[in-house]
C-alpha cells in the first residue's frame, strides 16, 4: 500500500467524518470511476445492511488498489486509506471481527447437514444466527472478555450462552465445532485443540483464521492440522490485507 505524501490535510479532514460519510463523499468524487464505484458501493452497502443485522450476500470484493492504479490516480489514496480501515470500522461500530456472506453461510449448512454444532468463541453470534435462520441446531458461546476493548459492549445477533471455550465442549453436544477468529494473546485456541484431541473428537472442527499472522495464537497453528477444504473456500474471500481462510483442522 502507498502512503499518502501531499495528500495528508484531506485525510485529516476526512477522518474527522463517519465511516459512512467518508464513504458517501467518495462516492460523489468517483463517480466516474467503476473501479472505485464496485468497492465503495460493495463497503457502503454491508456497512448499511449490518446496521440492520443483514449480511451481503455475496463476498466482498478486494477493497485495496494496485500499485499500479495509485501511482497513476494519485486521488485514489485517500480512498484507499480509509478502506484499509473497513474492517476496523466493523469491529467498532457492529463487534464483527469475521465478516460472513450469505453464500458462504449456504456453503456452510450444507456442510453441517443437520448436525450438531457448537459454536465457541462465538462474539455476537453472526455466524451461529446464519445457521439458525437456515434451520441448523447451534449453540453459541463466548466468555465476552472482548467486551470494552475494540468494540465497548456485545450486541449479540442470536443467543449466545456466557460460556468459556473449554467449558463448552463438556456441557454441549457437537458434531460440528466452529471457532473463528480466535485471539492471538493466549492458549485458549491450543487448549480447545488438545481437548478435542483428547477426547477422540470424530466430528469436523471448522476454524476460521490467518495462520501465523492475525489470529489464533503461534502455539496453535504449529500444532494443528490443517487442510483448506474448497467447498467451505469458495465463497469466503478475503476484502483487506487480512487473508483469512476457512480451515479443518485435526
Amino acid at each position: 500500500m502507498l502512503k499518502p505524501s501531499q495528500s495528508g490535510t484531506r485525510i485529516t479532514v476526512v477522518m474527522s467524518l463517519t465511516m459512512f460519510e467518508q464513504l458517501q463523499q467518495f462516492q460523489q468524487q468517483f463517480a466516474d470511476h467503476p473501479v472505485a464505484q464496485r468497492k465503495i458501493n460493495a463497503a457502503l452497502a454491508t456497512y448499511l445492511g449490518l446496521a440492520q443485522r443483514q449480511l451481503p450476500d455475496d463476498p466482498l470484493p478486494a477493497l485495496s488498489f494496485s500499485v499500479h492504479q495509485l501511482v497513476n490516480q494519485p486521488a485514489l489514496i485517500a480512498l484507499e486509506t480509509l478502506l484499509a480501515d473497513f474492517r476496523q470500522a466493523l469491529i467498532t461500530t457492529y463487534g464483527i471481527w469475521h465478516l460472513p456472506n450469505n453464500r458462504w453461510l449456504d456453503d456452510l449448512h450444507d456442510f453441517v447437514a443437520g448436525r450438531p454444532v457448537l459454536e465457541i468463541m462465538a462474539g455476537n453470534g453472526v455466524i451461529s444466527h446464519g445457521l439458525r435462520a437456515r434451520g441448523d441446531d447451534v449453540v453459541a458461546t463466548d466468555n465476552f472478555v472482548w467486551s470494552g476493548q475494540d468494540n465497548q459492549r456485545p450486541d449479540p445477533w442470536t443467543t449466545v450462552i456466557p460460556c468459556a471455550a473449554d467449558q463448552a465442549l463438556r456441557i454441549y453436544p457437537h458434531a460440528v465445532v466452529i471457532m473463528s477468529w480466535a485471539p492471538d494473546t493466549d492458549n485458549s485456541d491450543l487448549a480447545v485443540l488438545q481437548a478435542l484431541r483428547q477426547a477422540h473428537f470424530a466430528g469436523d472442527f471448522i476454524v476460521i483464521g490467518e495462520k501465523m499472522q492475525a489470529t489464533n495464537s503461534p502455539a496453535f497453528w504449529a500444532t494443528a492440522q490443517l487442510t483448506v477444504p474448497p467447498r467451505l473456500n469458495q465463497h469466503h474471500h478475503s476484502f483487506d490485507n487480512i487473508h483469512d481462510q476457512v480451515y479443518l483442522v485435526k
